[in-house]
């Protein structure tokens, strides 16, 4: 992975990793726990709601695909939109500090199809053009599979800074569940127990500071093998 891809995936949300590693840690074998969001995972969820919504809200997907329109679900209404002006979201990056970022989905595929030679913008830009739901979800599992090995491989080269990786960790579990943990439960649910397996188990080698356990690099590096291992033969090209 190059380093602009790199400083690129880890795009966090100030709120979530304002949790202490330890408050991290301790939800995650919670059955209620929600992974954190950043402005990446919360405009791809919001897509994809305006993909399965009767309405068939193309223009606004659209819209929110290239980031020129932020869009939240009003409280109390089903299926009513917010618009509100493009506004830069707080995230961080590689180097933990503070940014103010104005990214958009459309962007992040620009960049994977650069770095990878793929054709996601083009696929996703004709499916919403042409209405074709399934077509724009495909593609954006296919994102998904990159940013997730992208975010793996990161979590890797910090797997020694105990309280790095347990911040960093939450956001490997939004990346999948965001996208591709629904796919793989419908349609593929053998590969769907492999991968929340997988998750679980690096989860568990990440080590733990407050009780110096130190982290397992051989466990982790083989369960992460094999979560992307199942999930591009669940997915397809990545």
């Amino acid at each position: 992975m190059t380093s602009r891809a790199r400083i690129a995936v880890l795009m966090l949300t100030s709120a979530a990793l304002g949790l202490a590693p330890s408050d991290a840690r301790a939800h995650l074998f919670h059955a209620a726990y929600a992974p954190p969001e950043n402005q990446l995972t919360r405009d791809t969820r919001l897509l994809q709601l305006m993909l399965d919504d009767p309405s068939e809200r193309f223009d606004l997907a659209h819209q929110v695909w290239d980031g020129t329109t932020r869009v939240r679900l009003k409280p109390g209404g089903f299926r009513r939109w917010l618009v509100r002006p493009n506004e830069p979201g707080m995230v961080f990056k590689a180097d933990y500090q503070l940014h103010r970022w104005s990214g958009s989905l459309k962007a992040e595929a620009g960049r994977i199809d650069r770095e990878y030679g793929s054709d996601l913008t083009l696929r996703i830009e004709t499916g919403l053009a042409e209405r074709r739901r399934d077509a724009v979800k495909a593609a954006l599992r296919e994102m998904y599979v990159v940013l997730l090995r992208e975010l793996l491989d990161a979590l890797w080269l910090h797997l020694d800074q105990t309280e790095v990786a347990a911040r960093l960790y939450p956001f490997v579990l939004r990346y999948y569940t965001v996208s591709l943990e629904g796919y793989l439960n419908t349609s593929h649910p053998t590969a769907a127990t492999t991968a929340r397996a997988a998750l679980d188990a690096m989860a568990r080698a990440l080590g733990d500071s407050e009780t110096g356990t130190p982290p397992s690099p051989e466990a982790f590096d083989q369960q992460r093998r094999r979560l992307l291992r199942v999930v591009v033969g669940a997915v397809g090209p990545s």
